[in-house]
């Protein structure tokens, strides 16, 4: 059945993704902070709050790496915790959200002309590209992972 092979593609791209997003935005902090600053206002004092405040983005991140982590490894144990479609169907739903909230709040600053001055990133290029388009993949994958659980294909 694919819905079967969907579920853990679908939890090893999210943990993946979430844990490498994890790394970059806790412990790359200031290179984090420099993608979304301007090269004219990193000498505010601001700038290094702002640096710091990308933690959070890694805490997230982390949690939901976690989720994916404890999904796969109860799929692999083979437990009896959500053996459903639907129940696995809601997790993925769940993770494809999480990927959409990091990817959709983009699209008006692309769709504005990305930087402008002093505000805002670049979306289409360097670091923010990337990330841009890999929550795109993985808000389908899941999304789409999830949507075959409850179709039971």
């Amino acid at each position: 059945m694919i819905a079967e092979i969907a579920y853990p593609i679908a939890l090893v791209g999210s943990l993946l993704w979430f844990t490498a997003a994890f790394r970059y935005f806790s412990f790359q902090h200031y290179a984090a902070a420099k993608v979304f600053v301007p090269r004219s206002a990193r000498t505010s004092p601001i700038f290094p709050t702002i640096a710091v405040l990308t933690r959070f983005l890694g805490g997230m991140n982390a949690a939901f790496a976690l989720l994916s982590l404890v999904l796969l490894m109860i799929w692999f144990a083979d437990l009896d915790l959500f053996k459903r479609p639907a129940e696995r169907g809601v997790l993925l739903i769940v993770l494809s959200a999480a990927h959409f909230s990091q990817f959709i709040f983009n699209v008006p600053i692309l769709r504005n002309g990305e930087r402008r001055g002093e505000s805002f990133w670049n979306v289409l290029s360097g670091p923010m590209l990337f990330i841009f388009a890999i929550d795109a993949v993985e808000t389908l994958l899941n999304g789409i992972a999830g949507i075959l659980q409850f179709l039971g294909a």
